[in-house]
């Protein structure tokens, strides 16, 4: 189904990086083509040349043959005169079988110098060189089949360079404006081929957005990008009934929300918050008096004598103690204190807002008060007691590891000073 996209905020596009990508290697096999050609045209333009070299070269050499043999050197020289001004020659020289120089070629109108230096060379076959843009050629001058010389011939590439170049020109040219037609060709096709794609990544963002499973992408062509499009559809429809079923689900369950979270918060024994929610608790209230420089209090409490009850009158026993105990201590504590069971007899009381620490030691005396009383369970009274450590905040301590740690020690200074007693954290 067609639809507006959700966004008009800047975006790669797949087609732009696919066009840039194809560019890129459209681009560099012209050049790597480009050059190619160029070095292949070059080579066989030099060769064309050279080999028209070696033919006026041979032809130089049988027309001067004779003349070697009877030491003419002023027909040699119109000779070789003759050459000179008809090809873009830099030097030419000829020696006879003794390797003295019997000719050069001094006035040349296609060059003011020689460019290298000739050495002879006793060569009985054509030899052909190449130095930069020059061709040298070494060619044997035989006279019925007896050697009488050699012709050093070096020949100039710069005219053909400059044709060749203007050849290059036109053919650069020529392989830019294909270029270009072959990009925007290029782009056209994918653009057309990935119209498709694009679209159904449209449709995957805006079902990303907005959670609307109803939304389907178009199918155009029963290809890969098609079948891509019918599975993507088909989990569109799965997901939009898992989410209808989720969803009912969770407002039957919702309900239930609030009763799992005071489950996983409390104690299933006493129904006082567990050491889990004791933990969150504890750092709030250090959090809070730090910030405020209010005075808070930890008090933590350890049951003396609970392992004899449990081992004389059984674990049921230990648990109808525990659940007592923690009765008692709530009739006493305020509102906004929070008591917790930490595990086994361990209890921690958090009493925030203080206004002086009198206060902590009234409410400690009243927990031992309630505590000291009898305690029936199965018609036995029990032998427990209360041990008692307190540490305050933030004179004490300004975190929660260290507050706890610190209370801790309090509760065994008052098990050791004769249990059924407080003690406040001393660093003594």
């Amino acid at each position: 189904m067609p639809f507006e996209p959700y966004t008009t905020r800047p975006r790669q596009s797949l087609v732009k990086k696919l066009t840039r990508l194809n560019q890129f290697v459209l681009s560099g096999a012209m050049v790597l083509s480009f050059l190619l050609i160029a070095s292949v045209l070059w080579l066989m333009a030099r060769e064309r040349q050279a080999a028209a070299a070696e033919l006026a070269g041979i032809q130089l050499a049988n027309n001067i043959g004779a003349m070697l043999v009877f030491n003419d050197v002023a027909a040699a020289e119109h000779e070789i005169n003759l050459l000179t001004s008809q090809r873009d020659m830099s030097q030419l020289v000829v020696w006879n079988q003794q390797g003295e120089e019997f000719v050069r070629a001094r006035h040349m109108p296609n060059a003011a110098a020689h460019t290298a230096k000739d050495v002879y060379q006793p060569t009985t076959t054509l030899q052909r060189s190449y130095d930069l843009l020059q061709i040298q050629l070494y060619i044997p001058v035989v006279v019925h089949d007896k050697f009488e010389g050699v012709i050093f011939y070096q020949e100039r590439l710069q005219q053909l360079l400059g044709w060749f170049l203007q050849g290059l020109a036109v053919l650069s040219v020529v392989m830019s404006a294909v270029f270009l037609l072959a990009s925007r060709l290029l782009i056209r096709i994918q653009k057309h081929a990935l119209h498709p794609l694009v679209e159904l990544a449209d449709v995957a963002e805006q079902v990303a957005l907005q959670r609307d499973y109803g939304l389907r992408a178009k199918l155009y062509a029963d290809d890969e990008i098609g079948r891509l499009t019918l599975r993507f559809n088909e989990l569109l429809k799965r997901t939009q009934i898992w989410q209808s079923e989720l969803n009912d689900k969770l407002s039957q369950e919702q309900q239930h929300g609030e009763a799992l979270k005071e489950l996983a918060q409390r104690d299933s024994l006493t129904g006082l918050a567990n050491r889990h929610y004791f933990e969150q608790l504890i750092q709030q209230m250090v959090q809070h008096s730090v910030q405020t420089n209010s005075l808070s209090a930890l008090v933590f409490i350890d049951l003396d004598n609970f392992k004899f009850v449990n081992d004389n009158f059984g674990h049921d026993a230990g648990d109808a103690v525990l659940i007592e105990i923690a009765r008692r201590i709530r009739g006493v504590i305020r509102s906004n204190d929070s008591l917790c069971r930490l595990g086994g007899d361990e209890f921690a009381l958090l009493v925030p807002e203080l206004n002086k620490v009198a206060d902590v030691t009234l409410l400690c005396q009243r927990i031992l008060q309630e505590s000291q009383k009898p305690l029936l369970v199965q018609g036995h009274v029990m032998p427990v007691g209360l041990s008692i450590g307190i540490a305050c905040c933030p004179t004490d301590a300004s975190n929660a590891a260290l507050l706890l740690q610190y209370a801790d020690s309090a509760m065994y200074q008052a098990k050791r000073a004769g249990k059924n007693d407080f003690k406040f954290y001393s660093n003594a």
